[in-house]
């Protein structure tokens, strides 16, 4: 991740903290769970995935997403981060490796910050886009997710 994100707010940061734990070839889940409240909500794509809720279910996930994508790699930045009281939008570029496929997408995602960890994850993302990259159809995006082949 580049170093020339501002850090504007202790909120701003408990969020730069939990996506720099996801910058990797794996994402380091202990990290990511560490800042992440124990009631915490993740939907990974608004609106067709659905919400993982609780600490626990969301490093299950995690663990899932790890076994079939590596975390962002190389490419992969910040491109604005802005924040009003408890709630962080951070506009982003991943990339990440798919079955040996490197895609790369555009992310829109909103957290919510509560006493120091994140009490809500959503994201925004064309699925098409992706889909197209990895040579799928987007109706089929989550399967593997789902544990569908």
């Amino acid at each position: 991740m580049p170093d020339g994100v501002a850090n504007k707010s202790e909120t701003e940061q408990v969020v730069l903290d939990f996506i720099h734990a996801a910058h990797g070839q794996h994402m380091n889940i202990d990290a990511m769970t560490a800042l992440m409240a124990e009631d915490f909500a993740w939907q990974l794509h608004v609106p067709l995935s659905p919400v993982v809720v609780g600490r626990d279910a969301a490093r299950t996930e995690l663990e899932k997403h790890n076994s079939l994508s590596t975390g962002m790699i190389d490419g992969s930045e910040i491109r604005a981060i802005v924040s009003s009281g408890d709630t962080v939008v951070v506009e982003r570029i991943d990339v990440n490796a798919m079955n040996g496929v490197t895609v790369k997408f555009f992310v829109t995602a909103i957290f919510e910050v509560r006493d120091g960890v994140i009490t809500h994850w959503r994201e925004y993302w064309d699925t098409s886009h992706v889909a197209r990259q990895l040579g799928i159809e987007p109706a089929h995006m989550f399967d593997p997710l789902a544990g569908n082949p």
